[in-house]
């Protein structure tokens, strides 16, 4: 195992962590008489880890 394979598993640990408190915060959001906790926990829980991911990625398989 190469250290871009252990990179890229420290990375998706953080990031389904992140995932899982930005799903929090949507179910927080339902709660709400407005609905933009709900946006919020969508853009920042669920779509700016998915893009910071592949960022990463792409940059740890651009050094193989």
């Amino acid at each position: 195992m190469n250290i871009g394979n252990g990179l890229k598993a420290i990375i998706n640990v953080g990031c389904v962590l992140w995932m899982i408190i930005g799903t929090f915060v949507i179910l927080g959001g339902f709660n709400q008489s407005s609905s933009g906790q709900i946006y919020v926990g969508i853009i920042f829980g669920l779509v700016a880890p998915i893009i910071i991911r592949y960022v990463i990625f792409y940059i740890i398989n651009s050094f193989k």
